[in-house]
């Protein structure tokens, strides 16, 4: 498929059609070290799951992507320091 400047100037941006349906698409689990939260990344922006947006531990974020049929990345962004313990 390609684009043409014809499309392009139809006004907006152009978008290709995705692979996958947006409620298929993966969730990224992220570790907030400094807040000892947990999250759901999902197209970009925190998924929202159940009314929360963060979780205490992994075990329980995971539990709720699960019964909300999230299927999540196996690869965790932790931010924060690398030497925690040097504040």
């Amino acid at each position: 498929m390609t684009i043409s400047d014809r499309d392009l100037n139809r006004g907006g941006p152009a978008r290709l059609p995705s692979a996958t349906p947006p409620d298929a698409q993966m969730g990224r689990i992220i570790e907030m070290a400094f807040t000892g939260l947990w999250v759901i990344r999902r197209q970009g922006a925190l998924a929202e799951v159940g009314g929360r947006l963060s979780w205490p531990d992994r075990a329980s974020l995971e539990r709720a992507a699960a019964e909300a049929g999230i299927p999540l990345s196996g690869d965790i962004i932790h931010t924060g320091r690398l030497n925690a313990d040097h504040r």
